[in-house]
């Protein structure tokens, strides 16, 4: 059996942060073409499969996307699809070979719901922490908007709300000025800081980290048969 890259970690049941970088920091997806592109892309492709699109933030050389995980093949397929045909319009556009992509995607496996959110307020984060905006509802290529006043835009047909955000209210509107208030108190406590999503393959309590590292570890050393 092929080994799975050591970024590349996934379990069926768990949600996934899953991070995509541009090769040499160029900007692979800096206009709003460009963005329409990535997301119809993965649009054609979420319903052909069994997983959901939770939340994403699209940035100039990067994308943040959160995705529930119910089949974890037919994610690693989702993907490998959906870069090679944004890979195949992008290089046409631009009259170029080559890889556009730093590497394999980066993925970060969530424990609970709690940390789910941390990593939705994250990623909606993005262009406030990089200086785009100084009001996340005001850049587009966001679920936030969606998340906080219920503005959905065509690209974002599919995305599906995680449990936590349902629990919020028993109203969309109770469920949005909720989130309001989560995400104000996260910019206030945490705007600047960056959560280790580059190295980290987990997002969790201290033991479950650690219980789960040790196994993806033993796999890659030999010392079990099946990954993690």
């Amino acid at each position: 059996m092929p080994r799975v890259p050591r970024n590349l970690i996934l379990d069926n049941g768990f949600q996934t942060h899953k991070m995509w970088r541009s090769h040499n920091q160029e900007s692979n997806i800096g206009s709003d073409d460009e963005k329409l592109a990535y997301m119809a892309y993965l649009n054609k492709l979420i319903p052909k499969q069994l997983n959901q699109l939770n939340a994403f933030t699209l940035m100039s050389n990067h994308t943040h996307e959160q995705f529930d995980i119910k089949d974890k093949i037919q994610f690693s397929n989702l993907m490998r699809d959906h870069h090679s045909r944004y890979g195949m319009f992008f290089n046409k556009k631009h009259k170029r070979r080559g890889r556009i992509a730093y590497q394999r995607p980066k993925t970060c496996l969530i424990e609970s719901d709690e940390y789910s959110m941390r990593a939705t307020l994250y990623i909606h984060a993005n262009p406030v922490r990089a200086g785009i905006t100084k009001n996340a509802s005001d850049y587009r290529w966001s679920t936030h908007k969606l998340y906080a006043f219920g503005k959905r835009e065509e690209f974002m047909a599919h995305v599906i709300f995680p449990e936590w955000y349902m629990e919020l209210g028993n109203t969309w509107e109770d469920r949005r000025r909720n989130y309001r208030r989560l995400f104000d108190a996260y910019l206030r406590e945490n705007g600047l800081i960056t959560q280790d999503f580059i190295y980290n393959n987990f997002l969790g309590d201290t033991l479950w980290m650690m219980k789960h590292s040790k196994q993806v570890s033993d796999w890659y050393k030999g010392k079990t048969k099946s990954p993690p």
